[in-house]
């Protein structure tokens, strides 16, 4: 009687192959190492999308996400449908426990309402403030030695930012709106005089925008300490630590240092500080852990005008 032909496929496999080979192979399949099924991590961010011409924020967290992460997980950013005020912002991201990122000037209130991870994303140089004028104004602004004299002129700040209550501490008239984009309109249409940006904002905004009514004006550095942090929810404690872990790889392998002084926010900013007047500020709302003294964290902010 024939062998039924399943028999006949397995019969030569039997004849060709020892037992000892069968072994071996049996041996190298349970030494070989099981590869992890691959986890997507969602995090949702406060920008609408990269940041052009060159983004800062959202690419220096997923720097700083994946240098973190295990083999097997991937992070997936997710962009925000619409911009929102940086009060909006807070808002959303005390309600929402899911893996949600914001970025946003530190301040005693805030680190009480959110969970900040402290380590300052501008290393200090968030501290220096110049002010965006417009053109063919520059006058106005050559007899101004003191906060005195700059109090005679008026500001804009944000309705919401921390910055206001700092320079309004200190004694400088103000009128506020709620975005960047409406205090961009308004001076433009002559509603203040000044507007205050940090030094890793206003030449790199000017391009952005492609402003061509306003200007840098050229003699003072308003000087108050204070930076960015990332902030997450007060309950999502596994992606501070993530993120603060992250953080620390990139600044002891240097590539924090390399994507800090290299990007045109910060680059187009220390080349124009020499020679300027500062005029230095209080600010009374500094959480008294801000790594300040800390030059693991903080530029030494005194040579930034040396030759």
């Amino acid at each position: 009687m024939p062998k039924p032909l399943f028999d006949r496929w397995q019969s030569p496999l039997r004849t060709r192959l020892p037992l000892w080979c069968l072994v071996l192979v049996a041996v190298q399949l349970l030494m070989a190492p099981v590869r992890a099924e691959q986890i997507r991590i969602p995090v949702k961010v406060q920008a609408t999308a990269f940041e052009q011409p060159s983004d800062y924020f959202t690419t220096l967290l997923v720097m700083a996400l994946e240098a973190s992460k295990a083999d097997n997980e991937e992070i997936d950013i997710i962009f925000s449908p619409r911009d929102y005020s940086q009060a909006r912002w807070i808002n959303m991201l005390q309600s929402d426990k899911s893996n949600f990122v914001i970025w946003t000037m530190t301040d005693k209130q805030r680190e009480q309402q959110l969970r900040p991870i402290r380590i300052p994303l501008f290393k200090g140089l968030f501290s220096y403030r110049v002010l965006l004028i417009r053109k063919q104004e520059q006058a106005r602004f050559d007899h101004v030695k003191d906060v005195g004299d700059l109090a005679k002129l008026l500001g804009g700040q944000g309705t919401h930012w921390p910055d206001t209550l700092i320079l309004q501490a200190n004694g400088l008239r103000l009128t506020t709106a709620e975005t960047t984009e409406s205090l961009f309109r308004m001076i433009n249409a002559k509603r203040f005089d000044y507007f205050p940006r940090g030094i890793s904002e206003a030449w790199f905004e000017l391009l952005q925008r492609q402003e061509t009514n306003l200007v840098v004006e050229e003699n003072l550095l308003l000087y108050y300490p204070t930076d960015i942090y990332f902030f997450v929810n007060k309950n999502n404690e596994p992606l501070a630590q993530r993120i603060e872990k992250g953080m620390e790889v990139l600044i002891d392998n240097g590539k924090f240092d390399q994507f800090f002084y290299n990007h045109p926010r910060v680059s187009s900013g220390l080349e124009r500080l020499k020679n300027r007047r500062i005029v230095e500020l209080r600010n009374p709302y500094l959480p008294a852990e801000t790594p300040v003294n800390n030059p693991r964290y903080w530029i030494n902010l005194s040579t930034l005008q040396a030759d």
